[in-house]
């Protein structure tokens, strides 16, 4: 009786030990869990309120004051990253300023210097010595112009957009390009529908990407560069097209990256151009890709139509 009594007694301790452990295990994996999905949050939303604790048990308690602290330095460390990244930013934006402004001076009085002097008070050679400086000058300052622009973009926040007459843009920049391409003897193939069309932009940064395109497609091109725009419900379409030599080779990966450039060219170029393209694109919230098949370069630029966001 005694016997069965001890063991009957052993055997509710032993359950309800073991029920008491059960119990906080699963507490534990609970807390566990809610802490992972937590900082899940934490890690990938703007999250600002802390770590909470479901139980109250003291190693909880302690490890979810911890975390928060780590969380909460970790917090003040990336903004002091993106403040100095910032500054930084601006930093070099005025660098580049300061640099060009000498360049700048130095192209205009070389162009001084060219219309002033004739062809009579200059020997061959010193002619030939000008025209190479001018040129070194003039290649310094576009690179100069083109860091400018990226170290600017980068240190703005915002930019304001409006409704821009995209076929007006696109007319002023082909004309502008209309002699160089011409001087090398390239075709002009323009598919552009003879309507008002209307995109949400900043007419200086949609001006420049359009320039940067047409540039790019100059420096590339072998016989000809197609232009096709087309038009959907909310969103107007910009594709340039143009071939490309057998040697030429790009990796579409690497298209928009800074100093990236095509193997096969060995012409003058800072690599920048469409880099500053896709910041541009990014910045008005643009889409714009590139693609190589069969010696056909293409890149398209899609906007918001103006009039699908009134």
């Amino acid at each position: 009786m005694n016997e069965t009594l001890i063991i009957s007694i052993a055997l509710i301790i032993t359950t309800i030990t073991a029920l008491v452990f059960i119990r906080k295990y699963f507490m534990q994996k609970s807390e566990m869990i809610s802490f992972r999905k937590q900082l899940n949050k934490i890690r990938t939303t703007d999250r600002e309120q802390p770590l909470m604790v479901a139980s109250f048990g003291a190693p909880s308690i302690e490890l979810a004051k911890e975390i928060n602290a780590l969380t909460a330095d970790l917090k003040k460390l990336a903004m002091e990253a993106t403040e100095n990244e910032k500054k930084m930013k601006i930093v070099m934006a005025g660098v580049s300023h300061d640099f060009r402004t000498p360049l700048t001076s130095a192209d205009g009085y070389l162009q001084m210097i060219d219309n002033t002097l004739t062809d009579s008070e200059v020997s061959e050679e010193l002619r030939e010595y000008l025209d190479i400086v001018k040129e070194k000058v003039s290649y310094l300052k576009k690179m100069s112009d083109e860091f400018f622009e990226v170290s600017y973009l980068e240190a703005v926040d915002k930019v304001e957009l409006g409704a821009v007459r995209f076929d007006t843009v696109l007319s002023n920049v082909m004309l502008s390009a209309y002699n160089s391409i011409s001087e090398k003897n390239l075709l002009m193939k323009p598919e552009i529908p003879e309507e008002k069309l209307l995109v949400l932009a900043d007419e200086h940064y949609l001006t420049r990407i359009l320039e940067n395109l047409f540039s790019n497609a100059e420096k590339y091109a072998v016989s000809y560069i197609s232009v096709n725009v087309s038009t959907k419900k909310d969103n107007i379409r910009l594709k340039v097209e143009n071939d490309v030599s057998v040697n030429t080779n790009f990796e579409e990966t690497h298209i928009f990256d800074p100093f990236y450039r095509g193997t096969g060219r060995s012409g003058p170029g800072t690599g920048l151009g469409l880099y500053i393209c896709k910041e541009l694109a990014d910045f008005m919230n643009y889409s714009i890709n590139g693609h190589l098949d069969k010696g056909i370069f293409s890149i398209e630029l899609i906007m918001p139509a103006a009039e699908a966001l009134a």
